[in-house]
This record gives C-alpha cells, structure tokens and sequence, in this order.
C-alpha cells in the first residue's frame, strides 16, 4: 500500500477566493499568488486531475492536509471540501482537519469533523496562524486530539538557509518541547521536522521524540533525495518516516510547473534501501499510524500518560532549578525574574535551562544569585499565603 500523507486540495475555486480575499488570508494569498517573474498563477488541479496524478504515480491512498488559514470559517470551509472529497472517494482520500487554534469555536471543530471521518488535525503552523505552541489555546488542542487518537500534523522549517515563500520561523526547540510536554500526542513534523530528526542520534532526544513522525514534503525543494534519506535513516527508526509530496507544489520546477507525484516517489523507489525499509516509509507506516494495519514491533513505544503542564519544582528554589518551571508554578516570581532580567517564558528559554546558568549568562554572579534566589523564595511564600 502506497500513501501519500501529505497533498492539498487547491481546486480553481479557492485561488480564486484567495485573489479577492486577500485581506482575510494574506498567508495563503501569497503562497498561491501568480509568480512574480512570469505572471501565471499556480497550477490547481480539480479533483479528477489529482487521482489521475495518483493513479499515475501508483498511490493507492492520499491525505488531504488543510491548510493554515487564521480565519476560522475559511477552515470550515475547507474542512467541507476536503470532507466531501473523502465521502466520494472513500478508498482513495483521508482527511485532516484544518483548525485555527486561537479560534473558541476550534474544538468543535474538531469534534465535527472526526465525527465526518477525520483521521488528523493538519496542516497547523504556528508562525503563519499566530499561535505559539505553549499557548493555553493550543494545548487544549493538544489535549482534545489525545483524547481522541488523532495525529497532528504540524509545518516546520529549517532554521538556516535561503529565504522561500512559507519559510516559516518557530524556533525547533518548541516543537521538542511540545513532544516532551505531552508525550502520548501523535505529531507529524512536516518537512523533514526542518532537521529536528538529526538530533535523535543523542538518546535522550530519541525518547523523547518516541511519538513524533517525520514527513518527506517538498524534500527535493531542499535535499538530495538520496543524502537527506540515508542520512535519516542513520538518525532514526525507518518506522517514523512517511511519505509525502506536498501536492501540487511543484517539486522540481526547473523541470516542470506541473503538479506531479511520481517524479519524488520514483527517486525514493531508486534509492538502494532494503524494500521492506523502503515499503514502511512510501505507506505502511502512515497505514500503521491511521489504524488502516495492525502497528509493527518496531513502531514507537507506548508513551506515559500526557502531562498538562510543566513539572512541578520542589521547594526550596535551588540554583539548579529550571527557570521556565519557576515561573510556571509560581506566577509571583515572573516580576522578580523580569527585574533581574531573566528571561523566563518557553517561547524564549528551553524549558530545560537551570536558574544559575541563566543568572551567569546575564552577567550575575554568585552573591547576586543568592540574593535573587532569596527574593524568589520570598514571592513564592507571600503567593502561597495570599487567600
């Protein structure tokens, strides 16, 4: 079985959409605006023209992914189309569900659309749908999805490199952190997870990255197919790579600005990878991770129960406390680390990083960090007696 895990579904009727409605999705407005050299739109293949392109390039199965809008209603609206798509073609489509997680109504959303047959939430992207990944919002997304069995796909770039249009900016230190926050959520790191993958090589990242998938979307934009693949299959298990081609991006555009699917999967079929290795990553392990096929022995563990919020720091403050999870317990020690000049939000900070090693960052030395480390202990236990 051949799965495609991750296309879109960009019919006429939404380019169209987005060149009027710019203002509403400017993200979208400009990832799928005509090309600024030449003046033609984007090619958007109907939904005959996409299963002849997977007919062509042999994928039994694709997942439509949404996309990262910021207004709730055009995810609904694309939702629905996506959602229609499946119903008429049940055999050949899977959906996941597009959300703006800053909207109140998104969990409804949810709901809605895993009752219609949803197997996912996706494509998200914090940076172009203006939420962080800490936010309350968000993790009560998270919570939801747990709750429900689904998969988060999620957008992730490279950090370094050329500009491109959709290169997004969230450092990859918060979607590791959101990995260790809730390690029973099924994340899919779109892109290669922007390189996160390399750093399974040190076995604490590799457990705590034990539910996280990578998808191969757009790869040949940025990789050759066959270093970025030998190199992640050096890093990590064969089991968490899936296919994806990011349909109807054109993958090779010096080639040819037509939407293709084969070109991609062909090179992959080429590459000199043991063909059951080779047959995991082109379908069986998205089949495993929808619940289309039994899991393997050598998929991902069964992680422990999710977490909602950092853990809990032992009083007394010691120097070797993370700050993040200071701050995080005891809202009272935000001002006091603010004057100090302590960083302290995980947008910013690793949630890893003990108090002293940030205090010397910032130039405090031991002294100081007695008195800072006394000042912490006196708002905490001033917060602890307020009623």
């Amino acid at each position: 079985m051949r799965i495609d895990i991750h296309i879109h579904f960009q019919p006429p009727e939404l380019i169209a959409y987005l060149a009027t409605h710019a203002g509403r999705e400017p993200y979208w407005a400009l990832l799928l605006a005509p090309d600024p050299t030449t003046g033609r739109p984007p090619v958007a293949p109907d939904a005959d023209r996409m299963l002849v392109d997977m007919d062509h390039a042999g994928i039994d199965r694709a997942v439509i992914q949404g996309e990262y809008y910021r207004q709730h209603e055009s995810c609904v609206a694309a939702n629905d189309r996506a959602l229609a798509l499946q119903r008429r073609y049940p055999e050949r489509l899977l959906v996941f569900a597009t959300v703006q997680p800053t909207d109140e109504r998104a969990l409804d959303e949810v709901q809605r659309c895993a009752a219609a047959g949803a197997v996912g939430i996706g494509e998200l992207n914090p940076y172009a749908q203006g939420f962080r990944l800490d936010s309350p919002a968000f993790l009560r997304l998270a919570e939801c999805c747990i709750d429900l069995n689904l998969p988060i796909l999620l957008h992730v770039n490279e950090p370094v490199g050329r500009y491109y249009p959709g290169k997004a900016v969230t450092p990859l230190v918060q979607y590791y952190d959101l990995a260790v926050r809730y390690p029973e959520l099924k994340l899919i790191l779109a892109h290669w997870g922007g390189g996160l993958l390399f750093y399974e090589l040190m076995p604490s990242v590799r457990r705590a990255l034990r539910n996280v998938w990578y998808d191969t979307a757009a790869s040949p934009l940025l990789y050759l197919t066959a270093d970025v693949m030998a190199v992640a299959l050096r890093c990590l298990s064969s089991h968490k790579i899936l296919f994806g081609s990011d349909y109807p991006l054109p993958l090779y555009p010096r080639r040819s600005r037509e939407p293709d699917m084969s070109a991609f999967l062909n090179e992959i079929i080429a590459l000199d990878i043991v063909p059951d290795v080779r047959d995991d990553i082109l379908g069986r392990n998205a089949a495993r991770l929808l619940g289309l096929i039994p899991p393997a022995g050598g998929s991902p563990e069964n992680p422990a129960p999710h977490q909602k919020t950092l853990p809990l720091p032992h009083l007394p403050i010691t120097a070797t406390t993370p700050v993040a999870a200071i701050a995080a317990a005891w809202p009272a020690t935000r001002a006091i680390l603010d004057a100090y000049g302590i960083p302290w939000e995980t947008v910013e900070v690793p949630f890893w990083e003990p108090l002293h090693q940030a205090a010397a960052a910032r130039g405090i030395g031991p002294e100081r960090l007695a008195q800072l480390i006394n000042d912490l202990d006196t708002a905490i236990r001033h917060e602890n007696e307020t009623p």
